[in-house]
């Protein structure tokens, strides 16, 4: 019997600590790029990891994969509150999302409209 592994790409967002949690099948999804930027768009409330080749101003450089203790959080405090504020969240809580990859934009989009609220010991 064939073993099928589904890798679900997943963002957490945190206002209160002022970090965001990029999932390893998030990066999986990307193809295990060297950078990522965000991109946002407040009309549409979505939020897009996107996979770079090279460092730019904007990008974050992705830590290389350790099975153990893998962790990528990025502070961004002016990027959540901005989130924050479009999406009417609650300051206190922690948000998850899961997202849909298109290779062949080298992204992950994830509908902000779809969060699930987290505590934020679940982060």
């Amino acid at each position: 019997m064939q073993e099928h592994n589904i890798v679900i790409p997943g963002i957490s967002l945190c206002q209160k600590w002022g970090k965001i949690r990029i999932f390893h099948s998030t990066i999986v999804a990307l193809g295990e790029p060297k950078y990522i930027r965000f991109l946002f768009n407040p009309e549409k409330r979505g939020l897009v990891v996107q996979a770079c080749a090279r460092k730019d101003a904007e990008c974050f450089r992705v830590p290389k994969y350790n099975p153990e203790n893998w962790e990528f959080k990025i502070s961004s405090v002016p990027m959540l509150r901005m989130i924050w504020k479009t999406c009417e969240w609650d300051a206190e809580k922690t948000y998850r999302l899961t997202g849909i990859c298109h290779s062949e934009y080298n992204l992950v989009e994830f509908d902000m409209k779809q969060a699930t609220m987290l505590t934020v010991e679940e982060f």
